[in-house]
């Protein structure tokens, strides 16, 4: 009786077996191997199997023969048709058994297999290229507070904040910085400035922009400065780690001053380097402007910044900023210094 038992045990499990075997989806190379497993996917030359001695694998489409499913599955071929139905492997290739009759190709004409249920590979394609086009809003928000007192009284304080709408083929960006400052109840940083930048990406390197900013600097005289330009550019690098862009365009400056110094405005050039580089451990911007003017070559206005971004533990959300910022005008109002050059620090709150 025990005997009987374990024998009929041991077949049950055998018939198990077989039945799971049977049930598996069969990949038949051009070598003569054969892979049993679970067809799950196939797109862009390349079979998605899923198979218990080694989980799933890749197999490139010109190493298959033929290929027999258990369950119906959907199958494209290069033709336009698609057929949902159990796949046999013939002699020639495969054949789609469906549910109002028979379709037969050659395992190289199929471009596409997709289980019931899910997306085809040119709808999936479709969604991905949507959601790439979509603009999504990334909001920053800067702060920087010093002061000291004691042997001297000394204050600074800088607050920022900048919002981002991008896709993949345009970036809309308004910003905008308040900085005061003061040492020994003289003022020595007064200043305010807003602007927009908007940044089209045409083709796959080229660029047009347009952009414009509104300041004020009591410090250097200025009671309004207003600074547009439109122009084209080209993207030197734009990876997921790097991103450098050239501008060149034509510009426009209109400037008033507090006291004799006459107002001054012109149309002028607009040229600048844009770099974006992650370090690994920071996250590094760079900015290079040159806006020379028509009506007076000689006056022109250079700015550079360089900063450093340090994220705060993990994530994206706190950062910490460090970086400097050098302001040359060639013809500055009244006795204000040519170059103008700050350090700073600052903590960064970033959101979407």
């Amino acid at each position: 009786m025990k005997h009987t038992l374990l024998r009929l045990l041991a077949s049950a499990s055998a018939a198990l077996a077989f039945a799971s075997a049977a049930r598996a989806d069969r990949i038949e190379l051009t070598d003569g191997s054969v892979v049993n497993g679970k067809l799950l996917a196939a797109d862009q030359g390349q079979f998605k199997v899923e198979t218990k001695f080694a989980g799933v694998i890749t197999i490139a489409q010109d190493q298959i023969k033929t290929f027999a499913t258990d369950e119906a599955v959907n199958v494209g071929l290069k033709a336009g048709t698609q057929v949902l139905g159990t796949v046999a492997a013939t002699g020639s290739g495969i054949a789609v058994t469906a549910a109002d009759g028979q379709m037969s190709a050659s395992a190289a004409n199929v471009v596409a297999v997709w289980r019931p249920g899910e997306d085809s590979p040119a709808i999936r394609e479709a969604k991905a290229a949507a959601e790439k086009l979509k603009r999504r809003w990334a909001y920053e928000a800067s702060a920087a507070i010093n002061g000291r007192t004691g042997g001297s009284e000394k204050f600074a304080g800088a607050v920022g904040f900048k919002a981002t709408l991008e896709s993949s083929e345009d970036k809309l960006m308004f910003n905008a910085a308040i900085n005061r400052a003061q040492e020994n109840g003289n003022k020595t940083a007064d200043d305010w400035k807003a602007g927009v930048d908007y940044s089209s990406f045409f083709t796959g390197s080229a660029v047009w922009y347009a952009r414009t900013e509104l300041s004020k600097d009591k410090i250097k005289n200025i009671t309004l400065r207003s600074n547009s330009a439109f122009g084209v550019g080209r993207k030197l690098a734009h990876s997921d780690t790097r991103d450098t862009e050239v501008r060149l365009g034509l510009g426009y400056i209109y400037e008033t001053y507090t006291g004799t110094t006459p107002d001054f405005s012109s149309a002028g050039l607009d040229i600048a380097l844009l770099n974006k580089q992650t370090l690994g451990w920071a996250t590094m911007n760079n900015t290079l402007t040159y806006t020379p003017a028509f009506k007076e070559f000689a006056n022109y206005r250079v700015l550079h910044e360089t900063t450093f971004d340090l994220p705060i533990k993990s994530g994206d959300f706190w950062k910490l900023r460090m970086g400097v910022n050098n302001d040359y005008q060639s013809q500055p109002a009244g006795n204000a210094p040519k170059l103008d050059t700050t350090y700073f620090s600052a903590l960064i709150l970033n959101w979407k």
